[in-house]
């Protein structure tokens, strides 16, 4: 930790550990309700749309067998509409196991009994109303056709061109089919402070081997459907290219795999309509980034390179490779850690013509600003090289995204000193999808649950062609970035990366053109948010550059003149050294990557979840943002996220601005609640003090993922919010409200807020802060609104499941914003007091 009189970080005081009162639940949903009132009504709709589907499956098997097609001996796929709000749990129950959930209620479920007997037997009881908890099939709305449920597994794009699918055209495409079979794990037992260690022994034997009989239960489920795939592929000639699944532990099983295949429009169409348990069907999406011009300057470099110090962070760049021999770059390079993923190549050199882009990627994580032409400089961390990008910028469809994050994570930790930081500057070159977390960006969420590590991601490049479009049919600048089209990349989505957006480095304008977007504001290209589930995406944004484009005249052209682009190191001597000649997020992400090696410099034993909460707590929005008409707000948020990030506010502090975070990963489980406590001196919170201060709070979680369920509090494990002090509410009546009352939320008392912990209760309407696992919110409060002390809650809710405790790190800011009162020492002076008397009172 650095010294106090380095303006350094401090602790936060956790001082109460306990089990928040929780609001939840609620009356029936009013259809619900009318179905428990028109019990016969209702069951016999379901009942007979129930013996509908058992024929129409029953006929399709017939047709199978007669057209000698591969036969499938599991169950049958039925596609509900269940109430909205209800736990979907319940469905096993009837019968049905969970393939996957969908939006507004719906989902996919399973069955292997044709003739749906339990189904009918549990609506035969609703009906009757003579037996306890008959009521589940009230909540049942609809059994839906089978074209309702091809659409709900069809990617937009492949339900937009299946009737032109050829049947004896060749298709790659990713399918994700649930595995779970139903099947739950028994609760680890864990040793009571006064049972004996026989005791205690016997019942662990029990336990595992219940979870040995589960286990196998569930590997012959998985090993099933596997086959199953294996026998429709080599039916059709089709290839299997890769799998990927969850790694089973003992507290949970995977609940899905994924698959990559080369098939024909036959075999594709086959498993669509016959294989009860997929949930997603796409197109394999291209992975690449654009070419660049070439470039022929002549640039004089009289420099001195001095390598990094030892102890530097080692940052892994997942890219087109390197050119490791680059005077820029070569001091910095781990060689003997250098690998290629690309299948039959070895190289590990950026073999993208016109200046390379993973030498050009590294060049920006190492020269985050101007590029120095003279003297010396040292470098701040060292690079690791991970090529898998072909020498025209692209990934082989042969690698499996997915199956390739894992490949690099494991590599790592194989390594003696393993990195913590991955720089991602790749992606697909279209808008991700809104019904499932990928299986790219679920790796990466999952890998950094596992790992503890941090994913700097690009939000991704819109096409030039779809600029034009956009701009042609009357969306100009900045209105075609909120278009479809325009949305955030796949992995760009994902909870647990850094989705790093690009903004414009310069004012440009001559006679002629103008710069699409002048400076710090969002660029030309730089995709928007929110993300899945409304999730805030981009993160945060750095200087990638913008496009400038013709005034008048007919065609429109976009071109880079060198005032707009950042300046980056390229791969020589094809050309210069460095230039100013591409723009893109590919560039603004490793900015940030920067910034995380800093953090990570400062305070190497810390959490990357730490690292990921100090890059948004350092991001401020830019004079322009802030000074926007409030209603604007919603549209700067989708694309600037939490502002520009800043690698001093980041590591440092100053007399008006004080930072408080948590060392070390904590961890909390559904139903419990972490209460932290800053105290706040009298010659700030006194009446009559109008001081304008700055409260900033960023709370950085991670759960396990799981992809056949939707929205954040589904498809992670245990989902966290945090809320925090009221104007003048002081300790006791904060605690109070956490753990007793639960209080109402929509107290007048709260302060103004900029985005809220629920939609429409801050400034930025109809987004909440809760929808993350990067939690970052900001107020402007008078000195006098605050007590004696000011207080945070970190609270764990429902996921599901609720043996996995959620990982967090938190950070709180204060600051003097019209540096009119030093803060930090006075703020400091009192903590140091707090944290001697270290007490955690334990709240039952």
């Amino acid at each position: 930790m650095p010294k106090y009189n380095d303006f350094g970080h401090l602790s936060i005081p956790l001082v109460l550990k306990g089990k928040p009162k929780l609001h939840g639940g609620g009356a029936l949903s009013p259809k619900t309700y009318d179905n428990r009132q028109n019990r016969v009504n209702h069951g016999n709709y379901i009942k007979k749309r129930a013996t509908e589907l058992s024929r129409f499956w029953k006929e399709r098997a017939q047709r199978r067998i007669d057209q000698g097609l591969p036969q499938i001996q599991s169950g049958i796929p039925i596609l509900l509409e269940i109430d909205p709000n209800a736990n979907v749990e319940f469905l096993r129950g009837l019968g049905f196991e969970i393939v996957a959930e969908l939006p507004e209620g719906f989902i996919i479920v399973a069955s292997d009994d044709v003739d749906l007997k339990l189904f009918n037997s549990k609506i035969d009881d609703f009906i009757a109303n003579i037996k306890k908890r008959c009521n589940s099939p009230a909540q049942i709305y609809a059994l839906c056709d089978e074209a309702d449920r091809l659409k709900s597994i069809l990617s937009p794009k492949l339900y937009t061109e299946w009737a032109t699918i050829s049947e004896n055209s060749d298709y790659y495409i990713d399918i994700g089919v649930s595995c779970s079979g139903g099947i739950m794990l028994p609760p680890q037992p864990f040793k009571e402070d006064d049972e004996t260690e026989e005791h205690y022994q016997k019942r662990y034997n029990i336990w595992r081997q219940k979870f040995i009989d589960a286990y196998m239960q569930w590997d012959e489920i998985k090993e099933e459907r596997e086959q199953i795939i294996e026998s429709f592929v080599t039916a059709y000639n089709g290839e299997i290219l890769d799998y990927i699944d969850g790694a089973a532990d003992l507290t949970t099983l995977p609940d899905s795999f994924s698959v990559r295949l080369k098939v024909n429009g036959k075999c594709l169409k086959d498993l669509a309509f016959n294989f009860p348990y997929i949930f997603e069907i796409l197109f394999s999406s291209e992975v690449t980034v654009p070419s660049f011009p070439a470039n022929n300057q002549s640039i004089d470099i009289n420099i001195d390179i001095t390598p990094p110090s030892f102890d530097s962070p080692i940052i892994s760049v997942i890219d087109s490779g390197i050119q490791e021999e680059h005077k820029y770059i070569a001091p910095a390079i781990l060689q003997e850690d250098s690998i290629c993923l690309i299948p039959g190549e070895s190289n590990t050199s950026d073999c993208v013509r016109h200046g390379g882009h993973g030498t050009r990627v590294t060049g920006a994580i190492l020269y985050p600003n101007d590029i120095p032409r003279e003297g010396t400089y040292l470098l701040p961390c060292w690079i690791r090289n991970i090529r898998v990008l072909d020498q025209n910028n692209r990934m082989p469809l042969e690698l499996y995204p997915p199956k390739l994050i894992r490949s690099i994570v494991q590599e790592n930790y194989k390594k003696q000193n393993p990195s913590k930081i991955f720089n991602h500057s790749i992606g697909c070159g279209s808008p991700c999808e809104l019904k499932h977390m990928s299986s790219w960006a679920a790796e990466i969420d999952y890998q950094s649950y596992l790992n503890d590590i941090l994913f700097i991601q690009s939000s991704g490049n819109i096409k030039g062609d779809i600029i034009k479009a956009y701009i042609k049919a009357g969306y100009y600048y900045p209105n075609y970035l909120h278009r479809e089209l325009s949305r955030i990349c796949d992995p760009a989505q994902s909870l647990q990366a850094i989705t790093v957006g690009s903004i414009a480095i310069n004012n440009y304008e001559t006679e002629d053109s103008i710069a699409l977007g002048q400076k710090d504001e969002p660029s030309s290209f730089s995709r928007s948010g929110p993300g899945i589930w409304d999730v805030i995406k981009p993160d945060v944004v750095e200087y990638g550059g913008t496009e400038v484009i013709n005034k008048t005249g007919e065609p429109l052209t976009l071109t880079t003149p060198e005032d707009v682009c950042p300046e980056l190191i390229r791969k020589s001597p094809e050309g210069p050294a460095f230039s100013k000649d591409v723009v893109g997020t590919s560039f603004s992400a490793p900015k940030v990557t920067y910034i995380a090696s800093q953090i990570e410099k400062t305070f190497p034993n810390a959490p990357a979840l730490l690292y990921r909460a100090l890059i948004a707590q350092s991001a401020h929005w830019p004079e322009w943002a802030i000074a926007s008409e409030k209603d604007k707000y919603p549209e700067i948020l989708r694309t600037i996220g939490y502002g520009i990030p800043d690698v001093t506010r980041a590591t440092q502090n100053n007399d008006y601005r004080i930072t408080f975070m948590t060392e070390n990963i904590l961890e909390i489980g559904e139903g419990e609640a972490h209460v932290f406590r800053v105290p706040i001196p009298e010659e700030l919170s006194s009446v009559g003090e109008d001081y304008n201060v700055l409260v900033e709070i960023t709370l950085s979680y991670a759960a396990k993922p799981r992809r056949t369920r939707r929205g954040v509090k589904s498809y992670l494990s245990t989902w966290l919010d945090w809320c925090c002090s009221r104007i003048g509410e002081d300790y006791t009546t904060f605690t109070r409200r956490i753990f007793e009352t639960g209080g109402s939320i929509d107290d007048d008392g709260d302060f103004e807020w900029v985005i809220g912990d629920a939609i429409n209760r801050g400034i930025i309407s109809n987004f909440s802060r809760k929808n993350g696992t990067l939690q970052k919110d900001w107020a402007i409060i008078k000195s006098h609104q605050l007590s004696d002390a000011f207080c945070i809650a970190v609270r764990g809710h429902k996921g599901w499941g609720s043996l996995f405790k959620a990982k967090y790190s938190l950070v709180v800011s204060f600051e003097a914003i019209d540096q009119d009162i030093p803060i930090y020492e006075p703020i400091r002076s009192m903590v140091e007091v707090e944290v001697e008397n270290n007490e955690i009172q334990v709240q039952i």
